[in-house]
């Protein structure tokens, strides 16, 4: 069977014989309407349990919107217009507001990035700043239930109007992406971020859960402490086309597109599979390894122990994180890095204990354009520019007759087994 991996802004193509392949586990797809402005609009001014923006804000009002960075799929460009058309209906003056990019610990994006994210005719008229989480003028809004005190931008806590967006996927500890992500980690300091991901440890802290997760809990605390007047979140299919939309009280936003998310992306299989084929699934997904392994991560409960998984992304931007990188580097299995952040949790670390989880229980085959000497002795897995080849290694490591999975949205998949 011919089968079509999404690499990078492109396709990679390769041939799995019929013995072999057990399944592709693909989305099942919501069609987008070929007008997607519409759902955005209609959500914008049909918003949930909330009066629409423009009547909310007022002439003279200070405003924060909060937006996704570059590594998330979320077509913000489409997203902002019709807000800034709501706040402009109210009488808002355009230099009243700032955009924020929610960014995290990730570095802060470049122009040419914010300018990709937001669009030239936003970047040109709007004062737009990043997240540095390590610098950044923060202040206190209170502590979580539990016990996380929480530190968030000046420039939207003091905000007459926050409004925050985004898109809502799974995650691999907070259960999912969207709403209280734009505040945490979005727009919160280290010592903040460090004391939420620290419960990633938590049996419940996984994908697709939301109800007794703590990392979620956590961040939703965060977000009702430093406030929000409005959140808007899309949902995309596999073709990052908008599906569905929902703006209002984050709250009921958040499960209206998880429930989505669920009945696209979350699918049951009957047995685990002796290899497993995950491609991150694209561009921004696989920019970097550190984005690129939440495939790896999600790819887990189907597989074999023992088994082999072969990670698909471009890489372009090589690890991604200095963080990661060090501490892959410093240490040798997940016991030793587990017992470091249990001491003083690092943010980025925690990358290295999933990666070690991962690579101590699996044969891990890393398809993609970073240096294969680096794949191979910082981060212990075996480096392959060619999808065909890669396959051809794991038969040769599970054994010609192995079973094969394939998942090309992995980062976006929740693959559970029956039973």
């Amino acid at each position: 069977m011919r089968v079509e991996l999404p690499y990078g802004e492109k396709e990679l193509t390769f041939d799995i014989a019929d013995k072999n392949l057990v399944d592709v586990i693909q989305p099942r797809e919501y069609i987008a309407p070929a007008r997607p402005e519409n759902i955005i609009k209609n959500a914008i001014t049909n918003p949930i349990g909330k009066e629409r923006l423009s009547d909310i804000a007022r002439r003279g009002d200070k405003v924060a919107i909060v937006v996704e960075d570059h590594t998330r799929p979320c077509p913000t460009k489409d997203i902002l217009p019709p807000i800034l058309e709501e706040l402009s209906r109210a009488g808002v003056n355009d230099s009243d507001i700032v955009i924020i990019i929610g960014n995290g610990i990730h570095s802060p994006p470049d122009f040419e990035t914010i300018r990709k994210v937001v669009g030239d005719k936003i970047t040109r008229n709007y004062r737009i700043i990043t997240n540095d989480a390590e610098h950044g003028d923060y202040v206190y809004v209170g502590k979580t239930k539990y016990g996380n005190e929480v530190e968030v931008l000046r420039e939207y806590v003091e905000r007459d109007i926050k409004i925050i967006t985004g898109n809502i996927e799974y995650h691999y500890f907070a259960g999912y992406d969207g709403t209280r992500r734009s505040i945490l980690p979005g727009i919160s300091s280290e010592k903040t971020i460090q004391f939420n991901h620290r419960m990633m440890f938590d049996e419940n802290a996984r994908a697709g859960e939301l109800r007794n997760n703590p990392v979620h809990h956590d961040m939703n605390d965060a977000m009702h402490l430093a406030g929000c007047d409005f959140a808007f979140n899309v949902v995309l299919n596999s073709n990052r086309r908008v599906v569905g939309a929902w703006a209002g009280i984050p709250d009921p936003v958040l499960d209206a597109g998880a429930k989505v998310v669920d009945e696209m992306y979350k699918i049951k299989v009957k047995e685990k599979a002796d290899i497993v084929i995950t491609a991150a699934g694209g561009y921004p997904h696989d920019i970097d390894l550190f984005q690129a392994c939440k495939a790896l991560h999600m790819a887990v409960p189907v597989v074999k122990e023992g088994g082999v998984i072969i990670l698909v992304g471009e890489c372009r931007n090589g690890h991604g994180n200095e963080v990661y990188y060090e501490w892959m580097k410093k240490y040798s299995n997940s016991d030793e890095v587990k017992s470091a952040l249990m001491e003083k949790f690092v943010t980025g670390a925690h990358k290295a204990y999933y990666h070690f989880r991962t690579i101590e229980k699996y044969n891990v085959i890393l398809v993609s354009d970073m240096d294969e000497k680096e794949v191979k002795e910082v981060f212990r897995m075996t480096p392959e520019r060619d999808i065909e080849r890669a396959l051809n290694m794991a038969l040769d490591i599970a054994g010609g007759d192995a079973g094969v999975r394939v998942i090309p949205y992995g980062t976006n998949t929740l693959v559970i087994p029956e039973g």
